[in-house]
């Protein structure tokens, strides 16, 4: 039976086995992260028997509309199980969303997109690179502009940190350079959660800080990745687009991947609806990976009414 409870009933410890020993694990999706990552919003669920699989309900409210969305900074969301569970179950689990929410955006996950059938089709691309091979081969497998453009940015003698940088500065570094693009929709509250969760993930040894910087010691570009288990997320990252010609991205991920060779890890570009940014992941050899975003509505009216309020933003 699938239940919705509100987040005051949600059992954290069986809420996190779950989430920890489901077949798409998911660090960010833990009890204590969702909190973080909803800041002054809340979040519920919905839970199948004795959490057996369990789905977070992000929400917000506007007015007497009750909503379901996918919070900045949290790769990946939908039903976390511990076993193969049935179509029909997924068909349940966004039934009952939808008696509760007039409005759901859900990107699933990884484990979802094997097991939904064509009645979702995916929209959101994704890439994982497994890093279990020697550097040099790892290598090979780029493509030759994503070498080109490592090349080109070995000669201008930037260099390699780790753990040396402040999360706030490559906050700081996003938000004066990508951030002040109209596209982006990031609000102050946002950049505070992320300093909130950024915090949260080192005080635990769950985040690893790399950044490059020029021969004069200027900050060219900075990147965090969230460890998760046997995955890495490339989560978020900034660089200087006065400093673009020394290519600092490219040398990053480059490093990244060099000091990661040989290990079980497999790296998650977390994808991107941008297609330079996608492009930019896939030269690095990774593979794609297709993960559904499912847009839910209460009712026919509802998605009427709301389909052009969504146009509109």
């Amino acid at each position: 039976m699938i239940r919705y409870l509100k987040h005051s009933e949600i059992d954290s410890e069986k809420w996190n086995q779950t989430v920890r020993n489901s077949l798409s694990p998911n660090v960010l999706a833990e009890y204590e992260l969702l909190d973080l990552l909803t800041g002054d919003d809340t979040w519920h669920a919905l839970v199948n028997d004795d959490y057996q699989a369990v789905m977070p309900l992000p929400t917000r409210q506007k007015g007497v509309l009750k909503y379901v969305y996918t919070p900045f900074f949290l790769p990946q969301m939908g039903i976390f199980y511990r076993q193969d569970i049935r179509m029909s179950v997924y068909v349940h689990f966004l039934e009952e969303i939808s008696k509760h929410y007039v409005l759901a955006d859900v990107l699933m996950n990884e484990q979802n997109a094997q097991d939904i059938d064509e009645e979702f089709p995916p929209h959101f691309v994704s890439y994982t690179l497994s890093m279990h091979l020697p550097y040099n081969e790892l290598y090979s497998q780029f493509h030759e502009n994503t070498k080109r453009n490592i090349k080109a940015a070995q000669k201008h003698q930037c260099r390699i940190t780790v753990q040396e940088e402040k999360v706030a500065d490559i906050i700081a570094l996003f938000r004066t350079n990508k951030g002040s693009e109209e596209a982006v929709n990031f609000r102050n509250d946002d950049y505070t959660r992320l300093q909130k969760v950024s915090d949260y993930l080192l005080e635990h040894n769950l985040l690893e800080i790399y950044g490059v910087r020029t021969n004069d010691n200027k900050l060219a570009a900075g990147a965090l990745f969230v460890k998760d288990g046997k995955r890495r997320w490339f989560w978020f990252s900034g660089r200087d687009n006065q400093l673009s010609e020394c290519k600092p991205m490219f040398l990053l991920l480059d490093a990244y991947i060099r000091d990661h060779a040989e290990s079980d890890l497999d790296l998650d570009f977390n994808g991107s609806s941008n297609p330079n940014v996608a492009r930019l992941y896939q030269g690095f050899g990774g593979a794609k990976r297709l993960i559904p975003f499912i847009r839910l509505f209460k009712n026919k009216l509802w998605e009427i009414i709301l389909s052009k309020w969504l146009s509109k933003l």
